[in-house]
């Protein structure tokens, strides 16, 4: 063993033996390696002396045997010999996991593929042998994959993840592991560990802030203390409670301080300038390249990088605007730019200013959905409107463009109609199945009403033996399970969910999009049941509100609370004049009084689940009359059970006690006198009712009657308010005390150099084939080198102040105008048509008129 203790040193020799697979270059170099080689080295000496017969220590026969076996193994691993280690092994399988030359001093077989880079022996030792990849060497104390993350060999630290290799595993026990000696600079691997969520933080190592107090004797009660302490937190944080006050933490997961820190890039990106303009911060464009720059934004949702980076796409904009209002100070040219983005926006979304359709046949056909827009591109653009509206109010865009807010807000009321529409016609066509219909109580389905043909139904006999009894507590079955059911309904709005955060929408637009749904699926169960006779029963509410209840439940474990400030709204001070009135816009009024009315902004400002159930509150107050009301007895009782109500009207109340509640067999009958006072009600009280009430009503008229304030309008569209500066601030900037600095920096209109780069391609492709274009640059830098040099003349002539009349020519108005033209190069001059192409009218040139001469 002299060979393993002489080889302190390698040269050149050394490396004579090592395959055509090197490690690289640079860890030839690293000292952590350079033991590894070192090793390697006293290998070779160690096989020699085997090879010659020379055993200094006087060892047997079949020991030698033996470390030969070991040798040539370790030798085939470091040189990527796959026939030789296949040999080997096959004869020799116990000295795959052996570590060599001793258990202080060695390394396993796995360990030498790793270190010399040789996948095909790592992989062959994985699979065929049996290679166990957490062994780590006794030479430096590292595992396997500790090693190829180390030497950055991203190749087998994949196959080494794929066969169960412990991430976390620290052979010293000092919290040195894999994931530990991922560093920024290695690009490559920084990405792969963190796009598959292999970083270890914080977050992981929690259990440290509920450790016991060292200098205290540690016992099981501390231990079983700390555990409840820890699945109290994180059961405070999992379930919703609907009376709890708090919103939502806006900064959580991705975005928060440590997680970010991660980034390098983020790191090294310098903040957004909005009171300067900085090279790099605003993109330079002609009027020739709109529609090259536009068609490069609206793809961007198409790759695969960027496409639910909603930022860029408005950054883009934003850059844009920035040069042609602020750089060029263009008003033609960014009303142009800005007109062509929302024109085009409204065509890829399908989206019309002023009035909307929300109608949706009913025939049942599945084809009716596919109708509907895209929700995920519909969020998207609602997200990047967002952003668009946040820049430009940092930046002060609005002062000198005022219609651009109320361009955005009409914007953001399209999309949100068409993105509750998206949604809406895919509920409508589960409705009935999944929530009206929907029957998994016996007692329901077994019910027998008086005006039905019962003559050959029977009330079933409820279950009385034991199987029977046992049955009822199973499980339902496959087959059961494959109905339709609420699950389905609530899947559907899972899926708006999941895209609006995904496209990290504000949570007021957020809560503007839900209310706007739950008006629509409140609006279209209550019409259907207080349209049909067959869903007014008592047994019938009952089920109904156990199948809405679960769209409460819904609503309760996808609770959030929108954050408010001090003052709430207040847009039109991004205008500079308070005065002004935006259209589209909900009413400020911050009274309590309207706390419950979805025409105001405070309203949205209430958590998710208040919203969904006052949007709800009529179809719940609808089948709770439908279950007391048969069981009123007085009138002091009915106008005690009326007084409850806030959604449901008079009229309402008489159509389903007079015409539309189907009594079950021996059910006792609502009092005629009771049904009378109703109606007295309805006559009397009944329009002032409906003017207090801030629901919308649609008149159904057929030919024999007209029916007024029974059903609701499903096609209103609600106004929408865009979050102030404040909100925007807290949610996607440094916060109120500036501490999210890098959550800032995250979601700037900063550009990433690939963007970058692709717009410059094209803008330059597009100068190419472009002879003239209007450079606004140019222009500008000629008008000051033209001022310089006349003024340069003027002192050269002694004459400062003044110009000699006769040195500059006035040019005409018509001219001015032309040269003074920044907008669309397109409509700079129009030629008017050549006399001899059009002849003029009244021309009598020839001496006979127009009328007479012929036409032939």
């Amino acid at each position: 063993m002299d060979a393993w203790n002489s080889a302190t040193t390698f040269g050149a020799d050394g490396l004579s033996g090592f395959s055509s697979q090197l490690p690289d270059i640079l860890n030839l170099s690293d000292p952590l390696l350079a033991k590894i080689i070192t090793s390697k080295k006293a290998l070779q000496l160690l096989e020699s002396n085997i090879v010659s017969g020379v055993s200094e220590d006087g060892e047997e026969s079949n020991t030698n045997n033996e470390n030969k076996a070991i040798i040539e193994l370790l030798m085939s691993a470091c040189d990527g010999d796959v026939v030789t280690l296949e040999s080997i092994t096959r004869s020799n399988p116990q000295i795959v996991n052996q570590l060599f030359p001793s258990d202080e001093n060695g390394a396993t077989a796995l360990v030498y593929a790793v270190c010399f880079n040789n996948p095909d022996i790592v992989e062959s030792l994985l699979e065929n042998h049996k290679a166990d990849p957490d062994i780590p060497d006794s030479i430096v104390n590292y595992t396997p994959i500790m090693w190829a993350v180390h030497l950055n060999y991203l190749n087998i630290v994949q196959l080494l993840l794929d066969h169960q290799a412990d991430l976390f595993l620290s052979p010293k026990d000092d919290g040195t592991n894999a994931s530990t000696l991922v560093f920024p600079e290695n690009t490559e691997m920084y990405e792969y560990f963190r796009s598959h969520n292999l970083l270890k933080t914080n977050a992981d190592n929690s259990q440290d802030i509920y450790q016991a107090n060292s200098f205290l004797p540690q016992d099981d009660y501390e231990d079983d203390l700390s555990t409840k302490l820890k699945m109290h937190t994180i059961t405070s944080n999992t379930i919703g409670n609907e009376n709890e006050e708090n919103s939502e933490p806006q900064v959580i997961g991705e975005d928060e301080e440590y997680n970010l820190a991660q980034d390098p890039i983020l790191q090294q990106l310098p903040e957004f300038e909005y009171d300067k303009l900085l090279p790099e911060q605003y993109i330079k464009f002609t009027d020739s390249d709109i529609p090259t720059l536009l068609n490069y934004i609206f793809d961007l949702r198409s790759q695969t990088t960027y496409q639910h980076n909603t930022k860029l796409s408005a950054a883009i904009v934003f850059q844009l605007v920035r040069y042609s209002a602020l750089k060029v100070e263009s008003t033609e040219l960014t009303d142009f730019l800005f007109d062509c983005f929302t024109a085009r926006l409204r065509t890829i979304t399908n989206t019309k200013s002023g009035a909307f359709n929300m109608a949706i046949q009913d025939d049942g056909k599945p084809a009716n959905a596919m109708g509907a827009g895209d929700i995920v591109l519909l969020s998207y653009w609602l997200s990047s409107l967002q952003f668009l509206h946040f820049y430009f109010g940092k930046n002060n865009i609005y002062l000198k463009f005022p219609r651009f807010l109320q361009e955005l807000i009409n914007l953001v009321q399209s999309l949100t109609a068409t993105l509750s529409f998206s949604i809406n016609s895919r509920l409508n066509l589960l409705v009935d199945d999944c929530i009206i219909n929907f029957t998994n109580l016996v007692d329901v389905s077994n019910v027998l009403y008086a005006k039905d043909w019962n003559l050959f139904k029977k009330n079933k006999s409820h279950p009385n033996t034991y199987d029977d009894i046992m049955n009822t507590l199973y499980p339902p079955t496959q087959m059961e399970l494959m109905k339709p059911s609420p699950i389905r309904y609530l899947q559907v709005l899972g899926a708006l969910d999941y895209v609006l955060r995904i496209h990290k929408v504000d949570n007021l637009l957020r809560s503007e999009a839900f209310s706007q749904v739950f008006y629509y699926i409140n609006c279209t169960i209550f019409n259907r049941l207080i349209s049909q006779s067959k869903y007014c029963s008592r047994a019938k509410a009952i089920q109904i509100r156990l199948n809405v209840s679960a769209i409460e439940d819904w609503l309760r474990s996808h609770n959030v609370k929108v954050y408010k400030p001090d003052t709430i709204g207040g847009l039109n001070k991004l205008l500079g004049n308070e005065d002004v009135k935006l259209h589209n816009l909900l009413n400020e009024d911050a009274s309590l009084k309207h706390r419950k009315n979805p025409h105001y902004l405070q309203f949205y400002y209430n958590s998710l689940y208040h919203i969904g159930k006052n949007q709800l509150q009529p179809t719940i107050e609808l089948l709770q009359w439908l279950q007391c009301m048969t069981s009123l007895s007085d009138e002091e009782s009915l106008i005690n059970t009326i007084n409850q109500f806030d959604c449901l009207n008079y009229y309402q109340l008489f159509k389903v006690a007079n015409k539309l509640y189907k009594y079950e067999v021996n059910e006792v009958k609502l009092p005629k006198k009771l049904i009378q006072v109703i109606k007295s009600l309805m006559t009397e009280q009944g329009p002032n009712q409906i003017q207090r009430m801030f629901l919308h009503y649609m008149t159904q008229t057929t030919f024999l009657s007209k029916e007024e304030y029974i059903y609701l309008n499903p096609n209103y569209i609600f106004e929408v308010a865009l979050p102030n500066l404040t909100e925007l601030i807290n949610s996607y900037g440094a916060g109120l005390g500036g501490v999210r600095i890098l959550r800032n920096k995250k979601y700037q209109p900063s550009l990433p150099i690939s963007i970058m780069d692709d717009i410059d391609e094209k803008l330059t492709e597009n100068r190419s084939w472009q002879n003239e274009t209007y450079d606004y640059d140019n222009e500008k830098d000629g008008e000051d080198d033209e001022e310089e040099e006349h003024n340069e003349g003027a002192n050269a002539n002694g004459d400062s102040g003044s110009v000699h009349p006769g040195t500059f020519e006035k040019k005409p108005t018509h001219t001015k105008e032309i040269e003074d033209f920044k907008g669309d190069e397109l409509f700079k001059q129009v030629q008017m048509p050549n006399s001899l192409l059009h002849k003029n009218w009244g021309d009598t040139s020839t001496g006979v008129e127009d009328f007479e001469s012929n036409p032939w």
